[in-house]
């Protein structure tokens, strides 16, 4: 964009400069580039340089100021210890601050969203104000789909109408058996591994991805992937899971495609392979929703009576309502994909995370184990297959669940752009100001949570005040009207994870990676034994994460 506006102003340039008849020679060619050079390197100087610096009305707020001239504070992020070390430690330099302001790439500004004022108001009260960044949707929309993530203003209130029937909780109860039968099947993987042995170990990022990946199957798409995945070269999940975990030449490469359209003329390995795995993952879905088309159209796709209706069963018999009453498409077959891809990221590798810190706040504090299975098993001896509201309401199993995902939201970040300027806590925003909410950063706030903020307590939410009681204190799910629709459906997946492997499994500590030794004397903390995968969108263990289990002795 920039280029043309150069462009086009060099035209008129030497449009009033230089008469007319001499405008299609060589010299007036060669003054046009030589013109165009020097403005687009003026306006990048201005917008890089001097604006930020010298003219920007958020130049005075809060934040670093140490700014790499081209990266900003990138490879400080990029290179820290996590993907949220450098913005806790700003966030502890100016605590009171509602906005931290640093510069990103090229000079662009962002802040940092600090207090529970200013997460309500980007959430909630200028909630439609705000659009999802370009640079966002480029990095994250080729991974996750578009879908509801990225719709906006009235498109994503209709989408959130349309899409409220299979993650209300009715449908919920009726997914409950799903889940039961998943969590079993995980238990399984554990009795395979262990066999007669009297503990063994499980990598438990892979195994629970693979595990609630299965249950995805069956809820998102109707399918058990085993079924699919058998016929086409390679399977749902592995196609996916190239998608998400690229190497570092791949996510290098993504994160510059944010800002620069590089994708379609890199020639690296890692470029192509991501391009083939997102094509055909795509074309695995384009099958799937084209067969069940077919089989609802001839009537021969059937669910068993009292069975909640998958999300792409739901998404096509509803668009095929509303094209009976309307006469309109809802949506197309890229719309569809789209939503499935959302709702498979964020129903599979969110699930997925949680679960993996789960075990491991288990398997390094056995008191707090010990109470969990206590609870777990006074239900299960008088009620052996809990119901719906039975299992989210436990007491101490909800506190925990909660405090992981306090201290361990798998979703990290959600970026927002002002659509017009806005005034926020007296701190007057331009129009197209990036702005970070960092899920981490409220929910290890001091002012928030007290100061054992960054220390796993479950009991803290027995006697939730003060600030802590605020809905924006706790943005493991965002608030507001972009709350994210799956929430139930992620805490009864957990929950009844849960329920079934603490009941079988005693989770004896964390394992150092390859060397089968546990990780003793503070080195099983995270940080030390155990780190954070940086770069990465989700906050999950880097290299994976390794639990020595035995049986629960009765």
């Amino acid at each position: 964009m920039d280029i043309v506006t150069c462009g086009g102003l060099t035209l008129l340039e030497l449009g009033a400069l230089i008469p007319i008849r001499e405008l299609s020679s060589f010299s007036a060619f060669k003054k046009f580039c030589i013109g165009l050079l020097v403005q687009y390197v003026l306006l990048k100087v201005y917008r890089v340089i001097i604006y930020p610096n010298f003219f920007s009305p958020l130049r005075h707020l809060p934040g670093p100021k140490d700014h790499n001239l081209i990266l900003g504070q990138e490879v400080r992020k990029f290179t820290a210890e996590s993907p949220i070390s450098t913005q806790l430690q700003w966030m502890r330099k100016w605590p009171d601050a509602p906005f931290i302001r640093y510069l990103s790439f090229a000079g662009k500004e962002v802040l940092l969203v600090n207090s529970l004022a200013a997460y309500k108001a980007v959430l909630q009260t200028h909630v439609y104000d705000f659009v999802k960044p370009p640079f966002f949707a480029r990095l994250v929309g080729e991974i996750v789909g578009v879908g509801l993530l990225f719709a906006e203003g009235e498109p994503h209130k209709r989408e959130r109408r349309l899409l409220a029937g299979p993650f209300s909780v009715p449908s919920m109860r009726k997914l409950l058996p799903v889940f039961r039968a998943k969590a079993r099947n995980l238990s399984k993987g554990f009795e395979d591994l262990l066999g007669d042995k009297a503990y063994a170990t499980v990598e438990a990022t892979e195994t629970l991805s693979k595990s609630t990946m299965d249950t995805i199957g069956v809820t998102v798409l109707g399918l058990e992937l085993d079924t699919i995945s058998s016929m086409y070269p390679q399977g749902f999940q592995e196609l996916y899971s190239k998608i998400l975990h690229q190497g570092p030449l791949g996510q290098l490469i993504s994160v510059v495609n944010a800002f620069v359209p590089i994708r379609s003329i890199m020639p690296f390995e890692a470029n192509r392979k991501f391009i083939k795995a997102t094509a055909d993952l795509r074309k695995m879905l384009r099958d799937i929703i084209e067969q069940r088309a077919a089989t609802l159209a001839d009537g021969t796709f059937k669910t068993k009576m009292g069975e909640s209706r998958d999300l792409l069963t739901y998404m096509l018999e509803e668009a095929e309502l509303r094209r009976k009453e309307t006469g309109k498409e809802v949506w197309s077959v890229d719309d569809i994909i789209g939503h499935l891809l959302n709702f498979t990221s964020a129903g599979h590798e969110s699930t997925a995370t949680t679960l993996a810190w789960s075990l491991y706040v288990l398997a390094t504090n056995h008191a707090i184990q010990d109470r969990l299975r206590t609870e777990i098993n006074s239900l299960l001896e008088t009620n052996p297959e809990p119901d719906y509201d039975t299992i989210l309401n436990l007491p101490f199993l909800n506190n925990f669940v909660r405090e992981v995902l306090r201290l361990y939201p798998a979703s990290l970040l959600a970026q927002r752009e002002t659509l017009h300027p806005l005034t926020i806590e007296n701190v007057a925003i331009p129009r197209g100001t990036q702005v970070d909410m960092m899920i981490p950063l409220a929910h290890q706030h001091p002012s928030i949570w007290g100061a054992d903020a960054g220390a796993f307590n479950p009991d803290r939410w027995d006697g939730v005040s003060g600030a802590a009681a605020s809905p924006f204190a706790f943005e493991a799910f965002l608030q507001g009207p972009r709350t994210c629709p799956g929430r139930s459906f992620s805490l009864v997946e957990i929950k009844t994870v849960l329920l079934e492997l603490v009941a079988r499994w005693r989770f004896l500590g964390v394992e150092e990676r390859g060397g089968g030794e546990l990780l003793m004397g503070g080195e099983e903390a995270v940080g030390r034994g155990v780190r954070f995968a940086n770069p990465s969108l989700t906050y999950r263990p880097a290299e994976g994460l390794f639990v020595r289990f035995e049986r629960v002795r009765g």
